[in-house]
């Protein structure tokens, strides 16, 4: 597998080019390669920029990607460990689907729960295989630079169009789109922002893997004012845990295997400094958002926990697993609380849903290939051989983790990407990532 050329090579203008393994190739490889490749990045954007907003051309383009990557297919021991992670999630969740569909289940919900613990996550690993062996590590990151751009035009567009058309003109980002803006605070909904979660964890954490000093602070700016801009807790705490971790584990890198944190501190501190002065001055010049009033009321959510409605659906989820005695009730059931009427059984807790429907040992399965790749990274960084390209990946997936506390961003299959990418990617890499210690 190729990993990609070093990102201070690669500049932004070929981020789009085949690689030139694929060049070199034969026609037929040639010809498949480029056509999964225009597949595949159709797909992310779908999935990336404008997630939600048209899911069956989404879907399509996940499925054509899937049967182009299976062609050159390479099941090596790591994804093969992977693969056997995702059986036993498959196992878990029949086994309670069928327990869903004794307690009332619908087929809907169970047609819903096949789709999206089954057929999606399959999916996405191959095309993240077939991606990362095509494009490699460093490359897909430039790919997500020049996404994370449009995400950030695709947010500057809604608030241009719902202020001066209304509503209507940004229903194909949003139905029943709204922004809220408030004595200094800003809040709007939009899909989007659950993709700008892992990429303000990935960039904040990793800024150097953008070669263009320039870009690399428009960029920055840029994602912190969608942040500040969204009301979204999980999207505007992304950022300074994204600087934390990427400031934590630079000194643990292969790139900077002797620096220290003071280092990283004047290395990576200085461009998120800048970015964010930036970003301040054009939210005071054009917007009359309030830093103080944004994280008052992140404050004051965290300290609520999340808000009245979540405390709800938070008490009655335990009350359920109680009542089934951490055995689980079974996909597509819900508890009395109702978070969603069209879809009853879905909530935005979704690891304390997840413990409600498929009990403890359901939910360590589920969490299992998480855990291990948190292990199998931590222990790369202990040993000071944790590349820059997963510290991106690392952080990023890490505060998508922590989000879905908030929404079920890992239940919508436009979603899943990132929660799949950064597994595939390690796994691949170090095949023995765990059984030993990498080293």
């Amino acid at each position: 597998m190729t990993h990609g050329h070093d990102p201070s090579s690669t500049a932004p203008a070929d981020l789009l080019l085949p690689p030139p393994a694929l060049l070199d190739a034969g026609k037929y490889r040639f010809t498949v390669g480029h056509m999964f490749l225009g597949t595949a990045f159709l797909l992310l954007f779908l999935s990336v920029v404008i997630p939600n907003s048209l899911q069956i051309p989404t879907a399509a383009a996940m499925g054509l990607a899937f049967l182009l990557a299976l062609p050159g297919l390479r099941i090596g021991a790591g994804f093969r460990n992977l693969l056997g992670m995702y059986v036993c999630t498959v196992i878990v969740t029949t086994t309670y689907m069928i327990v869903g569909g004794m307690h009332g289940a619908s087929l809907v919900a169970l047609a819903q729960v096949l789709a999206i613990y089954i057929v999606s996550p399959l999916l996405w690993t191959i095309i993240a295989e077939a991606l990362l062996r095509w494009l490699g590590t460093e490359r897909l990151i430039g790919w997500f630079v020049l996404l994370s751009l449009l995400c950030a035009a695709s947010v500057a567009l809604f608030f241009y169009l719902y202020f001066r058309h209304g509503a209507a003109a940004v229903a194909f980002f949003f139905q029943g789109a709204n922004i809220n803006q408030n004595e200094g605070f800003s809040g709007a909904t939009m899909h989007v922002y659950g993709s700008l979660i892992f990429l303000c964890g990935g960039f904040f954490s990793s800024p150097e893997l953008i070669r263009s000093r320039l870009l690399r602070l428009v960029l920055l700016a840029a994602l912190l004012v969608c942040a500040l801009t969204s009301g979204r807790s999980a999207l505007i705490l992304a950022v300074p845990m994204g600087w934390l971790l990427g400031l934590m584990l630079t000194s643990r890198t292969t790139e900077h295997p002797h620096g220290s944190m003071f280092t990283g501190v004047i290395r990576y501190g200085l461009p998120v400094l800048i970015a964010t002065a930036a970003a301040l001055f054009l939210l005071q010049a054009y917007t009359q958002i309030s830093l103080g009033a944004v994280l008052d009321v992140v404050t004051n959510k965290l300290a609520s926990g999340g808000g009245e409605a979540r405390v709800q659906m938070g008490h009655s989820l335990l009350a359920g697993i109680l009542d089934n005695g951490g055995l689980g009730s079974g996909h597509g059931v819900g508890v009395k609380y109702i978070s969603d009427p069209i879809h009853p059984w879905r909530y935005e807790l979704v690891w304390l849903a997840t413990l409600y429907r498929v009990g403890i040992l359901g939910t360590v399965i589920y969490a299992l290939p998480f855990a291990l790749y948190i292990l199998a990274a931590l222990r790369l960084a202990y040993r000071r051989r944790l590349p820059s390209r997963h510290k991106f990946l690392f952080s990023g997936l890490v505060c998508a983790l922590l989000a879905t506390n908030t929404n079920p961003y890992i239940e919508a299959f436009a979603f899943q990407w990132m929660y799949v990418i950064p597994l595939v990617a390690l796994f691949i890499e170090y095949p023995d990532c765990l059984r030993k210690a990498p080293g």
